[in-house]
């Protein structure tokens, strides 16, 4: 029986030291991200901005005559503007800038913005509390990999996102879109074998902060993600 219990303390440790391990490389990738998209912004995206009023000033310069160089300096112009736009768009998908910056309830007003082709409902408690970065970045991710889902799987017209606070302790997001559905044993053997929705990778990163994830689909009735953490505020850290 000692050697039992010392097998399972030994267990119970191993599976507290992988899960923090699991739990920095996940801290670690979003810091990554958040690295790569303010450089994108401020460096590249600064750069661009610079070209343009070059290309403005340039252009400005030419006499009435020169339609040729005009012309020429119209199509630079036009796809400097092109890959400042596409610059963007990459460094807010990396990290949004608004969600370091204004937090969870802010970010995730911007996200349902912008969503091309989508209705997106958007229900939060007043107040929502002031987070812990974890918990907001988990949150936002969950709920930005539901919204792509949503349009490249489920033909999805409009989907709801309810965040709420639920007991003691708990904070909870219920989202539901009214698209095609699915089997979800199909959906997460697909995640599995990396050509689902990343809904297993979904469940993995709730679990990791000791969430807990509730899928609901039947094919044609939608679809319904249910996640529940731990309520951390930023004045409550974790190592």
């Amino acid at each position: 029986m000692r050697q039992h219990a010392a097998l399972l303390t030994q267990l119970q440790q191993d599976q507290r030291r992988t899960r923090h391990l699991a739990r920095s490389v996940w801290r670690i990738e979003e810091e990554a991200r958040r690295r790569i998209a303010r450089e994108l912004h401020d460096g590249v995206g600064q750069n661009l901005v610079a070209l343009m009023r070059q290309l403005d000033t340039i252009a400005a310069q030419l006499p009435v005559t020169a339609a040729n160089g005009r012309d020429g300096l119209s199509r630079a112009r036009a796809l400097a503007q092109a890959t400042l736009e596409d610059t963007r768009s990459l460094s807010r998908l990396l990290r949004p800038q608004i969600l370091d910056d204004l937090g969870l309830e802010a970010a995730l007003r911007w996200l349902a913005r912008s969503v091309d082709g989508l209705q997106v409902e958007l229900v939060l408690p007043e107040p929502l509390p002031p987070l812990h970065d974890d918990t907001a970045t988990l949150l936002f991710r969950v709920a930005q990999e539901a919204l792509s889902n949503a349009v490249r799987h489920a033909a999805a017209s409009l989907v709801r996102i309810v965040v709420s606070l639920r007991g003691t302790g708990w904070l909870c997001m219920d989202i539901v879109d009214d698209g095609r559905g699915c089997d979800l044993d199909a959906a997460l053997a697909a995640g599995r074998d990396g050509h689902g929705g990343g809904l297993g990778g979904m469940r993995d990163r709730v679990n990791l902060f000791d969430g807990r994830l509730n899928l609901q689909s039947t094919p044609g009735k939608g679809f319904n993600i249910c996640i529940e953490l731990p309520l951390r505020t930023t004045a409550r850290s974790e190592p």
